[in-house]
């Protein structure tokens, strides 16, 4: 009898450790001129993707409470996502902030999709030269949103400039990114040390 009491408390017990979904409202705070929104919505940890056509209120499904990274990209503005660092019941608010995209963005973050070319066999002086011919880049997965002055910065002082291509890679491409990028990273080490690391505007993929 003592057992079965037992038995049955550790299921009472299981049965109420169960994580329960939890629902999460998203709002916008416009200050451009615009009246809509195209774009899309990403949850990093559930790899959810939500396309977005108005600044309407939407919410989000979440598995259970806890720590989440959503991101918004839009062609349309320059998008900042603020939300709390865990989501609960009660603290379930993600605001994305829309601002007029600055003149020239697109010349410092590109967006693309296909082959990322793998510069990790060049030689250093062969590197060097692409940097100088501005067709080197960090390679970010997945749908970042930062102040594209952080990214002009950056490749001003650096010749770097960033490369997002898509979510959801397969196995080569995961390999060419990480190496495209260490052999960047070493590059910038051996002429800068690691003070170039505090001035990155996005974490490269695979470093």
């Amino acid at each position: 009898m003592f057992l079965i009491i037992n038995l049955v408390f550790t299921i009472l017990s299981f049965n109420g450790t169960i994580a329960e979904p939890i629902t999460a409202t998203v709002i916008f705070e416009n200050f451009t001129n615009q009246s809509t929104v195209h774009g899309i919505f990403y949850i990093t940890e559930t790899n959810q993707q939500y396309t977005v056509n108005s600044l309407d209120t939407f919410d989000v499904e979440l598995p259970k409470e806890g720590h989440y990274e959503f991101r918004f990209h839009s062609e349309d503005a320059t998008a900042f996502t603020s939300y709390p660092s865990k989501i609960t019941q009660k603290n379930n608010v993600i605001t994305i902030r829309l601002l007029k995209k600055p003149e020239g963005e697109k010349n410092n973050f590109i967006r693309a999709s296909g082959t990322t070319k793998d510069i990790s066999k060049l030689s250093p002086d062969d590197l060097k030269r692409e940097i100088t011919a501005g067709r080197v880049n960090f390679i970010i997965h997945g749908l970042v949103a930062i102040n594209p002055d952080d990214f002009k910065a950056f490749k001003k002082e650096y010749g770097i400039g960033f490369l997002s291509e898509n979510c959801v890679i397969d196995a080569l491409t995961y390999k060419t990114s990480q190496n495209n990028n260490k052999a960047i990273a070493a590059y910038l080490t051996s002429l800068y040390g690691k003070d170039w690391e505090l001035k990155l505007p996005a974490q490269p993929f695979g470093l």
